[in-house]
């Protein structure tokens, strides 16, 4: 191998790596926004959830309003 070839060699093996470190750095910001976005969703399903057991309480509590109702009517 001369040293144009190999100097060559170099340059290419060069521009690989730094290719690769480029595709790394986007990886790195990829993951970056998703673990952002999870974050937040999280956020919003633990809100949600609050919501559903306020609603899961109000509903037990309108279902022995309704069912005090119609021991009324059934008297």
């Amino acid at each position: 191998m001369t040293a144009t070839d190999l100097e060559r060699k170099v340059r290419q093996h060069d521009n690989d790596i730094s290719a690769v470190y480029t595709m790394i750095a986007d990886i790195q910001n990829t993951q970056r926004r998703h673990t952002n976005r999870f974050n937040e969703l999280t956020e919003d399903v633990a809100g949600l959830s609050e919501q559903m057991t306020s609603l899961d309480t109000r509903m037990t509590s309108l279902e022995g309003k309704v069912d005090q109702v119609l021991d009324l009517l059934q008297r």
